[in-house]
């Protein structure tokens, strides 16, 4: 076996593993909210850290995304062909994501979001019934599986005839939709960006908010190279 067949199986591998200790962890995250909503402070905490955590769910997945469209080449050190190149690629054949596995959507998310789901899990004395805790806590889960979910949504937004849970969920605007999705593809790429449900879309693009962030990077990656002259 070559040693770059080996990465890949190890690479899927660790995946998978983290895709399901991932989920087992929010579980296990979700049981433990639920047995502290037993009281109107509690519940109103964990409500508001649900909806916290969804919002910036939403804005990281459009940070991500935003990056990946507009910086860097597919060539680029470490981060071009595991994370650049599949942004682009998107663009040129967006249906292809419809053919990719559960765990080949989500495992490269779910690697990185266990160790803070878990870390949150075993860290925040949820039974202690603090609001503020129980806030937190339902912040972390909402936007660590948010997160791990947004491919899985996304892929949704691309079917021609999605999951009746996808059709429900989208029908309810929990997730991306593919109308509001469309926006991103027909808009040259260089808007609309978030995709976990895509509720920051209007107002970010309204504002202008990735365009001005990205003058501002320039600017500054533009004062940082005359300093190096």
């Amino acid at each position: 076996m070559s040693q770059s067949s080996q990465h890949s199986l190890a690479q899927r591998a660790l995946e998978l593993v983290a895709t399901v200790g991932f989920a087992a962890y929010a579980l296990a995250f979700t049981a433990r909210l639920a047995a502290e909503a037993h009281a109107t402070p509690q519940a109103l905490s964990i409500a508001a850290g649900l909806v916290g955590g969804y919002l910036i769910a939403d804005l990281l997945s459009g940070l991500a995304h935003w990056v990946g469209d507009r910086f860097f080449e597919e060539t680029t050190p470490i981060i071009g062909p595991g994370f650049i190149a599949p942004f682009r690629q998107h663009h040129v054949a967006p249906e292809e994501m419809v053919e990719h596995g559960l765990v080949e959507l989500v495992g490269n998310t779910a690697v990185l979001a266990l160790p803070t789901l878990a870390a949150a899990f075993h860290l925040l004395d949820l039974a202690s019934g603090a609001p503020l805790t129980l806030l937190a806590g339902a912040l972390i889960l909402s936007a660590m599986v948010g997160g791990v979910c947004t491919n899985l949504f996304h892929r949704w937004a691309h079917m021609e005839r999605p999951p009746r849970l996808a059709r429900w969920m989208q029908a309810l605007g929990v997730v991306i939709t593919p109308e509001l999705h469309a926006v991103h593809h027909s808009n040259g790429f260089d808007s609309s960006y978030c995709i976990t449900t895509g509720w920051l879309n209007a107002p970010m693009d309204r504002l202008g908010v990735w365009a001005w962030l990205e003058r501002r990077l320039h600017r500054a990656g533009s004062r940082a190279g005359q300093k190096t002259r």
